[in-house]
């Protein structure tokens, strides 16, 4: 039996944890034989006793839709039963309301998934009775993000009685009659109701200790602001009536409610953001140039900058002309210390080393003096590893990683895809990306440094470009196609971030306390917009002219370079001198 077991467990391999459930860990697992990636709900004996491990397993068999988080097989190891489940890279619905902005369609969207996966569980006649952030999964597809039911641990039987009175759940979102122990469909549309009021509002209408929630539940009225459209109010409060009766009778008629009410021309007309408490800094109305007290220092150039880099206390900067300059930002000096023969495009400091690409070439620079790594006559991409121990080239449909230390090179083909971009993101490993035009995804591919294929990820959008960051195996990414949608992408375990902007990024950087993006403000002027770890927007500040260059000089220091009409400058932000939420 315990090599049987073992032999079934050994299927699977943990790529690291996602989370904890009520009743143990959920784990990130690639299917060894098919790649694919599942979620295995770890269910100790002890906590979750078999009869309640037969009924979450019929009603996860019994649901099969597209917003209900599907289970696919059960796995006994050790003293722990597992439940292999879809797996869903986007995390819960209370980790997106936690760090992103949502908009008034998206909110919508949401909901309108969680009542089409309750319409599919009423009709089986079976209760969720958890409905809660917590509990709805979240898919990332191209049309942004798909909900999805999942822990139906605690769920009933439309017919059945609770003799115990068992009122378990959680206080927050319980119908009031869910406290005397009665449940019905219309238990789980209230439940609706107040993600949907949290959502929009950024509140839940009752808080506090659950005999405080208990109370106001079955006695408070819900305050809805007047100035919501009257409709809106209207399903708001049909939604959250104390007695089930007077509430939806069905998911569906609050669904179509919703539907109706997203087509009108009045919603659109709403500005949700008024009605939700922010900590959103405003964006500045004035350049940084009229802000001395944010400068560290500012040097005008006669020439543009287009490349940026900083290792130890050197700071690299290039010009359009083809030179390579040392520059301390601190003694306000400028030294030329390297001359390409080509125009140079961009510039990375790894290891000990100074990099410089061209439109044909990789040249490393060495006191001084450039070593040709690379030429070729027809455009490709390129990436350093942190140490600068080898440099990584694709073209086409080819990859070759050279080593630097010893001199060597290898190669690797791919049949079908171009690469779109490739990211070295730790000394040993490189991600390269590739898209799917006809189908409007992408493959992230980890190669390790001598050339193998560790595995495979697939992505449900296509993607522009990335970045390596300062967290353990995260990448940045820009979509194709779209670049105001943002991705911060976990390699292991796997999971999927986006983060929407406002305007279209053109230049990213990573810092230890987050993320640098410019986008184009307007005609004239640049935002730069800070992001920290997860993605939240701390800070964005509008800069005269064009950014053409950005680096990290310290923590709390950022180089930028920018042109506009009156010449091209260098100067640095320090971020101590912003009112932004940060700890150096």
């Amino acid at each position: 039996m315990n090599e049987k077991t073992t032999s079934q467990f050994s299927k699977y391999r943990i790529l690291g944890l996602v989370g904890r459930g009520q009743f143990g860990k959920v784990l990130c697992a690639r299917v060894r034989e098919t790649g694919k990636l599942v979620a295995l709900k770890e269910l100790e004996h002890k906590r979750f006793p078999t009869s309640k491990l037969l009924r979450e397993l019929r009603f996860l068999l019994t649901l099969q839709h597209e917003n209900i988080v599907s289970c696919t097989a059960l796995v006994h190891h050790q003293n722990f039963r597992y439940l292999v489940m879809d797996y869903c890279e986007g995390g819960t619905l209370r980790d997106l309301m936690n760090y992103a902005k949502l908009s008034f369609r998206q909110c919508f969207t949401l909901i309108n998934d969680i009542l089409l996966g309750l319409e599919h569980a009423h009709a089986a006649n079976i209760i969720h009775c958890d409905i809660k952030p917590e509990n709805v999964l979240l898919k990332i597809t191209a049309q942004g993000w798909q909900a999805k039911i999942s822990d139906f641990g605690i769920a009933r039987l439309s017919q059945e009685i609770d003799a115990e009175g068992n009122n378990t759940g959680s206080p927050g979102y319980m119908a009031p009659e869910r406290f005397y122990g009665q449940f019905s469909a219309g238990s789980d549309i209230y439940a609706v109701g107040i993600i949907l009021y949290e959502l929009l509002l950024g509140k839940r209408p009752f808080t506090g200790m659950p005999s405080e929630l208990m109370n106001a539940h079955l006695n408070q009225r819900v305050i809805i602001p007047e100035s919501l459209p009257r409709s809106l109010q209207t399903i708001i409060s049909k939604s959250l009536e104390k007695l089930p009766k007077r509430r939806y009778s069905s998911a569906k008629e609050m669904r179509l409610d919703l539907l109706a009410l997203s087509q009108s021309v009045e919603i659109h007309q709403i500005n949700f953001d008024e009605f939700k408490p922010t900590e959103d800094v405003e964006i500045a109305t004035t350049s940084l140039f009229s802000k001395k007290a944010q400068h560290f220092a500012q040097q005008e150039l006669s020439q543009k900058i287009v490349g940026l880099s900083c290792g130890g206390k050197s700071r690299f900067y290039s010009t359009s002309n083809f030179h390579l300059h040392w520059h301390s930002l601190t003694l306000e000096q400028s030294e030329q210390v390297a001359k390409s023969e080509q125009e140079i495009e961009a510039i990375a400091f790894a290891g000990k080393s100074l990099f410089a690409l061209t439109q044909r070439s990789v040249y490393q620079f060495t006191q001084g003096k450039p070593k040709s790594l690379y030429q070729s006559p027809h455009p490709f991409k390129w990436a350093i590893s942190p140490q600068g121990d080898w440099v990584a080239i694709s073209s086409g449909k080819q990859i070759e990683i050279r080593n630097l230390v010893y001199g060597r090179a290898m190669r690797l083909e791919f049949a079908t895809r171009d690469l779109s971009c490739i990211i070295a993101f730790d000394r040993h490993h490189l991600a390269a990306i590739a898209n799917k035009p006809e189908t409007n995804e992408s493959r992230v591919i980890v190669i390790s440094r001598r050339c193998n294929i560790m595995y495979r990820l697939a992505l449900l959008v296509p993607i522009d470009r990335g970045i390596a960051t300062f967290t353990s195996n995260r990448l940045l990414l820009l979509e194709a196609g779209n670049h105001k949608n943002l991705f911060l992408l976990d390699l292991k375990p796997y999971r999927l971030m986006r983060i929407h902007l406002e305007y279209e990024a053109l230049l990213m950087v990573a810092t230890p306390w987050g993320y640098a993006i410019t986008a184009t403000y307007n005609d004239y002027q640049t935002i730069l917009i800070l992001l920290d770890l997860r993605g939240n927007s701390i800070n964005n500040q509008i800069i005269d002219g064009e950014v053409t260059a950005i680096a990290p000089i310290d923590i709390n220091l950022l180089a930028i370079a920018t042109a506009d009409v009156s010449g091209y400058k260098l100067f640095a932000i320090n971020l101590r001198k912003l009112d932004i939420d940060l700890v150096f």
